[in-house]
């Protein structure tokens, strides 16, 4: 019975993963089919379709599919769009809105490859056009066949002729965007999967040019010419009234009329107005943000604290994040950070926490800590300017719904606890009645990153223990590299509270799990999580085993990456 379980477990694990997949390509498939079959049936293209076969069908038939998907490839990314998304239906289907939120990224993605692979499909097809189109010339049709006789060189088609060029460089565009958008070269060449990805442009720019040329025309007459008149003698023609009536003239062609531009140009202007609007926003007066602190922190991260320069308080939510550029560093890149410190009636400013990670962070970290030693080997006295930034934002995220959930368990990996210090914070400073039980896992790799935030999770600690709730928030801290109980005595000895929750090593998720499966039978518990890319498959794999325990595990995770 076990293994039935477990195969059933792993099926429907399955099935819910690749749901979007199969849907959005069934989707594509659907509309594949139905462009083919009216090119494949349709007399208008009957002469086309005999020079070039199926080969005009498949190009024609992808056609479609590549349209609808760069009309929807932007809408994940435009950030006013989720917004949008997030005023008018946070209250009607928050638990939909969250999935949709957690699965920008991924929606993304899928049409990200799935543009890749019909456009490869794509032009091979129209690479068999080509020669067939040389193939199989006829001098009867000049009108209608790309090439100018059967003696024309097909590298001049493909290479020297506008929609060539043009498909050439769309399609070399594309490639060159999916490659530099690994997660190795994101992670490491920011810069590079940047202004490779700003590509785009020029693809939308070919797209819109490449079906300029009219190659792809149909019969206009097929009332006064059926098809095959051509295969009848003119003795024959002449000699039946008939006949002569079905093929009256001879066939007439034409360019149809393009309107399919229509779809990848209400995408792209969709994603343009989102950037004309967040770039007059970040720009205007009212957004407009000082810098009030910068230092470097221990475990090479970065503190800011930047303040609002309008009067009126902004609203922010815990857990909600912002778009930063550093205009010193790159007047083109925005980077997300989660917000660590709201705007209080007091001060309207927010903290920011920024670990070192690629090239952008790495170029921060070295001007603040450089400007920080000048300060100390000038006796206090700065001698540069202060760093200036732009905000876009504030944005809804994942963990914007974590105030909503009566039991949540956060894990955080490294700098990922920072969408937790909102609510940390929160707790800290107002008596808010959920979540009523708070379960917080933090694992890091060096001992200094534990200092970020080890004084609010000590003060929230002895604030509910006070408050005889010392099972209010439950903590475990976990060490994974070079563990010393010496450096951990002198860090956190004024400390019991965090010294006493560090564990050597990985958290065994078993142990975890069992334990919140034993707490909360037969209730509703939200598990969220921000880390790497394993850290989440590995919570979402065990949230999932032991949803069959009696516990309901919700699960939501947060990533920039």
């Amino acid at each position: 019975m076990e293994r039935v379980n477990k195969i059933y477990h792993s099926s429907r694990n399955f099935m819910f993963k690749y749901i979007i997949a199969l849907l959005w390509t069934g989707f594509n498939f659907v509309v594949f089919c139905k462009a083919f079959s009216n090119y494949h049936q349709d007399v208008e293209y009957y002469y086309l379709s005999r020079i070039l076969g199926n080969g005009l069908c498949v190009s024609r038939g992808t056609a479609p599919v590549l349209n609808v998907t760069m009309a929807l490839i932007t809408l994940p990314t435009c950030k006013t769009f989720n917004l949008l998304l997030h005023k008018l239906f946070g209250r009607w289907s928050m638990r939909l809105l969250v999935h949709y939120l957690e699965k920008t990224k991924v929606l993304h993605l899928i049409l990200g490859y799935s543009l890749l692979i019909v456009a490869l499909v794509h032009s091979v097809a129209h690479f068999v056009n080509i020669v067939n189109f040389v193939d199989n010339y006829d001098v009867r049709y000049r009108e209608i066949n790309w090439a100018n006789g059967p003696d024309d060189n097909i590298m001049r088609l493909l290479f020297a002729t506008p929609t060539g060029f043009s498909g050439c460089i769309m399609l070399v565009t594309l490639v060159a965007m999916a490659y530099l958008a690994r997660r190795s070269v994101r992670d490491r060449f920011y810069n590079s999967f940047f202004t490779s990805h700003h590509l785009f442009l020029i693809f939308y720019g070919m797209m819109f040019y490449h079906p300029l040329s009219n190659i792809i025309k149909h019969q206009t007459n097929t009332d006064k010419h059926k098809i095959m008149c051509d295969l009848v003698d003119n003795v024959t023609l002449h000699s039946n009234e008939d006949l002569l009536v079905l093929c009256e003239e001879p066939p007439q062609f034409a360019a149809g009329i393009k309107r399919a531009w229509i779809w990848p140009l209400t995408g792209l202007l969709i994603y343009l107005l989102d950037i004309s609007f967040r770039y007059l926003s970040s720009h205007a007066e009212r957004y407009r943000i000082a810098t009030v602190q910068a230092y470097a922190m221990a475990g090479h991260a970065v503190h800011l604290r930047l303040q609002f320069c309008r009067k009126s308080r902004v609203k922010i939510l815990p857990g909600q994040y912002v778009l930063l550029q550093c205009p010193a560093i790159s007047t083109l890149e925005w980077h997300p950070f989660t917000i660590t410190e709201l705007p209080t009636e007091d001060r309207n400013d927010i903290t920011l926490t920024i670990k070192v990670r690629g090239d952008w962070t790495e170029e921060l970290y070295g001007r603040v800590a450089q400007r920080e030693q000048c300060k100390r080997n000038l006796g206090g006295i700065d001698p540069y300017r202060r760093i200036e930034f732009l905000l876009d934002g504030p944005y809804p995220s994942v963990m914007s719904n974590m105030l909503d959930c009566k039991r949540i368990l956060f894990i955080g990996a490294g700098v990922g606890i920072t969408p937790f210090v909102t609510i940390m914070r929160l707790l800290l400073s107002t008596n808010v009645d959920q979540p009523a039980r708070v379960h917080l896992v933090w694992i890091a790799r060096s001992l200094e990153t534990f200092l970020w935030f080890a004084d609010e999770i000590a003060r929230l600690q002895e604030k509910f223990w006070s408050q005889n709730k010392p099972d209010r928030f439950w903590v475990k801290l976990y060490w994974t590299q070079n563990y010393d109980e010496h450096l951990l005595a002198e860090c956190f000895g004024d400390m019991p509270s965090i010294k006493s929750r560090m564990h050597r090593g990985r958290p065994n998720w078993n142990d975890v799990f069992i334990d919140l499966v034993t707490l909360y039978p037969k209730k509703s518990v939200s598990v969220f999580s921000c880390g790497p890319k394993e850290l989440t498959k590995e919570i979402r794999l065990k949230c999932k085993e032991y949803n069959k325990h009696g516990c309901k595990l919700s699960y939501f995770h947060e990533g920039f990456g």
